[in-house]
């Protein structure tokens, strides 16, 4: 800083983002730091983050914030920043009063990628509860730490979700495949996909939740579950049908599907559009001729493939409801948008292929451009 200049930052730099970078090591310190309420002190950390400008650091939000957001009480948010702050991870500023506090946190290392939260669990969406609060009513300091997790192990592929090897549903059951290919025509395959029931969940997060059984006895997952479950109720996650390219762990993502299947609906979505027109490009297949052979399938999804492709898998993929708005995530989102508009000029050409009369040409429905067709 030049001489003479004063400085004005009161908040951070900018109006603030409209996302929160979480360093991996303070989430990590949260669990380990003295508190009398594990929840009330990683939730009031929550509240002053939600607070900073776009810098993460500086916060003028306080005891206030959190009685506003979350409904923790001006005594136990008070205290609960005194704890933080005898941990060294919160600090007053040389700017601080007793009626206009101002908080600096911990700087964000640069040799590991943050956790990135949307600003919206502390705030909420328009007119509605914010997430966290929700969390807080629930009284289970693992039920954050599952959703938080959860948020850190979100990639960005089009699914923006969290990977199939760490959360999943809709498989039958364990190792068994959910597609059958029904028939072959020309260059093309049609298989017909089934959603299940069964689920699973693995990686070092889950084991936080796992509860070892005596020796010899086996372990109990069921409050794993239960926490799953709570989240998808509390409106924290969902789970998104998406069909991938094989069944393996690190399958690519082929397309999302509607979660209502292919069945028309009033006002269909993209989703829905393209659900519809794999449905319909698969019937112009099989022909009017034999319509018995989709109607016996006992399917949820009928989807044309080129014939040389490997068996596809339907694959729940687990979403946090609430989405920080990161560069990563626009991206995520053109990466989706890419793809299904590519899937659906190919199902497109299909049925005008096979309208035509021809079965022999091969859809191609890679980033390249899905109008480019071989000959």
């Amino acid at each position: 800083m030049e001489e003479g200049q004063t400085e004005k930052r009161t908040r951070g730099e900018g109006r603030g983002s409209k996302f929160l970078a979480l360093g991996r090591d303070v989430w990590e310190q949260l669990w380990t730091v003295e508190t009398t309420n594990r929840l009330t002190l990683t939730l009031t950390y929550f509240t002053l983050l939600a607070g900073t400008g776009s810098d993460h650091r500086l916060t003028k939000w306080s005891a206030k914030a959190c009685e506003q957001y979350l409904g923790i009480g001006k005594p136990r948010a008070k205290h609960a920043i005194d704890e933080l702050i005898a941990a060294g991870l919160v600090k007053l500023t040389e700017k601080a009063t007793r009626f206009a506090p101002q908080y600096e946190l911990p700087e964000l290392p640069l040799e590991a990628e943050p956790i990135f939260l949307p600003v919206q669990l502390v705030t909420g969406l328009s007119g509605e509860t914010p997430v966290l609060r929700r969390v807080k009513e629930t009284g289970d300091p693992l039920l954050l730490r599952m959703l938080i997790d959860l948020y850190s192990l979100v990639v960005l592929d089009a699914t923006f979700g969290v990977p199939i090897a760490n959360l999943r549903e809709g498989g039958l059951t364990d190792g068994q495949p959910n597609a059958r290919k029904i028939a072959s025509v020309g260059a093309h395959a049609v298989w017909a996909i089934k959603s299940g029931t069964w689920r699973s969940g693995g990686g070092d997060w889950a084991q936080r939740h796992y509860v070892e059984g005596k020796k010899g006895a086996k372990g109990d997952w069921s409050r794993f579950w239960e926490r799953v479950d709570l989240l998808k109720q509390i409106g924290a996650l969902y789970f998104e049908p998406w069909l991938f390219d094989s069944d393996a762990l690190d399958a690519e993502p082929l397309m999302p599907l509607d979660p209502a299947g292919f069945y028309a609906v009033a006002e269909p979505d993209e989703e829905a559009k393209l659900t519809r027109l794999a449905f319909d490009a698969a019937r112009a297949l099989i022909s009017d001729e034999r319509p018995y052979v989709m109607d016996n399938a006992d399917a949820d999804f009928f989807v044309p493939l080129t014939l040389h492709q490997q068996a596809p898998a339907l694959r729940q993929v687990a979403r946090l409801r609430v989405e920080a708005d990161t560069p990563g995530r626009r991206l995520a989102w053109k990466r989706r948008r890419v793809l299904i508009e590519h899937r659906t000029a190919a199902y497109q050409q299909l049925i005008d292929d096979v309208g035509g009369g021809r079965f022999d040409r091969p859809m191609r429905t890679g980033t390249a451009g899905a109008a480019q067709w071989s000959s």
